[in-house]
């Protein structure tokens, strides 16, 4: 199983009573691991044990008691965190062995990012692959894709396209229910798409210039535009690869689901 993740960083300064302990434990890991906390970031041996060990201390709290975070900072210096390990965590979404539609339109080809880790002797390794955007940003794209969709839908050019409309309605249906999720917090949150264990199974650098973004785009941009031929061409090359992938990351027995939401 291999999971992509989408995650949402919300200000250090909106967390409100949580405040005093999210700064602490930014304060204390930075000076423990020289770094933000990332969904990468790698442990050694006894090293996390040590870790917790002296939050515990640091804090005085007890350890079954330590809640923690992912962390970033953004241009500016301001901090933003992504609390985890719970079981119902508002901030996390996650799929296993592909990727949402919908997750694609709240980002531009531009803003997808590498992870790297130091693997000795000046050598590094591409670790996984991810999106960022602010949550506002994030928004207004999916009301800009839902808008067209529901264009396309009313238009004459969906009534000869009913698989092209199918998918489409479906994919709107999912952007309604990334933007109701994504309404729940800050628009200066960042929500992040991490590919995660992914591009982790894949041959390395093959999902490097993968670009699901930009050609979900040309299938929206071309069904507005009536053309609704190449639309589905392109739809079906764009479902077909993500079903080549499934394939390789998912055991034969297993049922991928549609969508998380």
């Amino acid at each position: 199983m291999a999971l992509s993740v989408l995650m949402t960083y919300e200000p250090l300064e909106t967390t409100g009573d949580k405040y005093d302990y999210w700064r602490s434990f930014i304060s204390f890991y930075e000076r423990f691991k020289d770094g933000p906390a990332t969904p990468n970031t790698a442990w050694y041996g006894s090293e996390y044990d040590a870790f917790r060990e002296s939050l515990s201390k640091e804090l005085g709290i007890e350890k079954h008691l330590i809640e923690e975070c992912f962390f970033m900072k953004d241009e500016d210096g301001k901090y933003y965190v992504a609390p985890v390990g719970s079981k119902a965590n508002p901030n996390i979404f996650s799929a296993e062995n592909f990727i949402p539609l919908e997750w694609f339109l709240m980002y531009e080809a531009g803003e997808k990012k590498y992870f790297f880790t130091h693997t000795g002797f000046g050598a590094i390794r591409q670790d996984a692959i991810y999106y960022i955007t602010r949550v506002g940003s994030a928004l207004g794209r999916l009301g800009a894709a839902v808008s067209g969709i529901e264009a396309f839908l009313a238009s004459s050019g969906a009534e000869g396209s009913p698989t092209l409309s199918g998918i489409l309605s479906d994919l709107k249906s999912g952007a309604e229910s990334l933007s109701h999720w994504l309404s729940g917090f800050d628009a200066g949150s960042f929500v992040m798409l991490n590919y995660g264990d992914i591009s982790s199974r894949m041959d390395p650098g093959q999902m490097k210039n993968e670009d699901s973004v930009s050609e979900l785009g040309i299938v929206l941009a071309l069904a507005g535009e009536g053309n609704t031929d190449d639309a589905e061409k392109v739809l079906a090359m764009l479902l077909s690869k993500w079903d080549s992938i499934n394939r390789i990351l998912a055991p034969a027995e297993e049922k991928r689901p549609e969508t998380l939401q």
